[in-house]
């Protein structure tokens, strides 16, 4: 299927994904905005932004999350007048870009500058950027290109980055690719750190993998679909690393795949050393990989019976090994996973009226350590979501 661009007609450019048989096409001609830059990176700053408040599903608290506490940022809650569905910043951290809906179906993107303190503060007169419905959102890790996964799981939307002012600017949307027989429920987006590659978790309809530029913003006009082990499973949650590891964790559990861009420009995705993929529980929605690579971790709901959170080191392949004293205690409900900008610590979002949000130390070894808490919303139907600086 040709990419079909809201501005610009693109020409195809043609990318081979091998492994697994997946083939993929790609297309040229996307611009450089002149206001954009390259990952320039901003004073370092530790704050995380959690969309399932304690205040209501229409607030947004942020946290300082440096030396190990959960304190509040600068105007903290932060009143949007609108649910969010997904959030990102920017890795400059200057923006913080949160999707959600005024009215049933009328989804925006709207941004907001971090200021002194982690302070908020909405652009554009507080009008959204973007219409969007969006399920989640994704920058590349030169700051430049926004991703949306829709939440009708039909297409992908790109928009180009002012890195000065926040604005957006369309660029056109990818066609959403399912595993035969499977159902697409849109859950997680990524590009990977090395911008080679974007993935998006689809539930049983398995996960799209774009091969991806970011000096021009061109992305493949369609997708590779890594499919789920079995019919009845699917993918709900992924992480990538520095070395272009995926790893997608589901009803199976967890399961990785090295992913390797070759110099003729085709990307090559095999399964990591275990084929049959490593142990969670159950409602597996959320996970977090380390900067450096070396720890996983992957979120389990359990049914209501006790979440926990599973950690695995990284070794050579993409090889994992439970870390000592895994699986352990984690928020109820844990829906959300991430890791603060220091790589130190590690923040869970679930529903709680006392420990909704937690965030813990990570030792030596990867074992975690619950330093502080914060309540949360108690609502299922809120989603939980975080979005954490660089």
């Amino acid at each position: 299927m040709a990419l079909a661009a809201r501005r610009t007609t693109l020409p195809l450019l043609a990318v081979l994904l091998a492994g697994l048989s997946l083939a993929l096409t790609g297309c040229t001609g996307f611009f450089v905005y002149p206001g954009s830059s390259s990952s320039s990176t901003s004073s370092k700053v530790d704050y995380a932004y959690v969309s399932n408040s304690a205040s209501g599903s229409n607030y947004i608290n942020g946290y300082s999350v440096s030396g190990g506490s959960l304190v509040a940022t600068t105007g903290s809650p932060y009143s949007l007048g609108f649910s969010p569905t997904a959030m990102v910043v920017t890795t400059n951290n200057s923006f913080l870009y949160v999707a959600g809906a005024i009215t049933a179906g009328a989804g925006e993107i709207y941004g907001y500058t971090i200021g002194t303190g982690g302070a908020l503060n909405i652009l554009n007169g507080g009008v959204g950027l973007e219409a969007e419905n969006s399920a989640a959102l994704a920058v590349s890790p030169d700051g430049q290109w926004l991703f949306s996964l829709n939440s009708d799981g039909i297409t992908m939307e790109e928009y180009q980055i002012n890195t000065t002012t926040g604005v957006l600017t369309s660029e056109g949307n990818y066609p959403i690719t399912a595993t035969a027989g499977g159902i697409v429920t849109p859950t997680a987006l990524k590009v990977a750190p090395s911008g080679a590659y974007i993935a998006c978790s689809l539930g049983t309809a398995g996960v799209d993998v774009f091969s991806f530029a970011t000096s021009t913003g061109v992305a493949s006009s369609s997708a590779a679909v890594l499919p789920p082990p079995s019919a009845s499973s699917g993918f709900y949650s992924l992480a990538i690393d520095s070395s272009n590891n995926l790893f997608l964790a589901g009803t199976s559990g967890l399961v990785d795949y090295t992913v390797v861009s070759n110099s003729n420009g085709s990307v090559t995705a095999t399964l990591a050393s275990s084929s049959t993929g490593y142990t969670l529980g159950t409602g597996n929605d959320s996970i977090s990989i380390s900067k450096s690579g070396s720890y996983v971790y992957a979120g389990s709901q359990n049914g209501g019976s006790g979440s926990t959170i599973y950690g695995y080191a990284v070794g050579t392949g993409a090889a994992l090994t439970a870390v000592t004293g895994s699986p352990f205690n984690a928020p109820t409900d844990v829906a959300a996973l991430g890791y603060d900008s220091t790589g130190d610590y590690l923040i869970g979002i679930g529903y709680s009226a006392t420990s909704g949000t937690q965030l813990f130390t990570i030792g030596s070894a990867g074992a975690l350590t619950s330093s502080s808490s914060a309540a949360s919303g108690t609502t299922l139907t809120i989603p939980a979501i975080v979005a954490l600086t660089h």
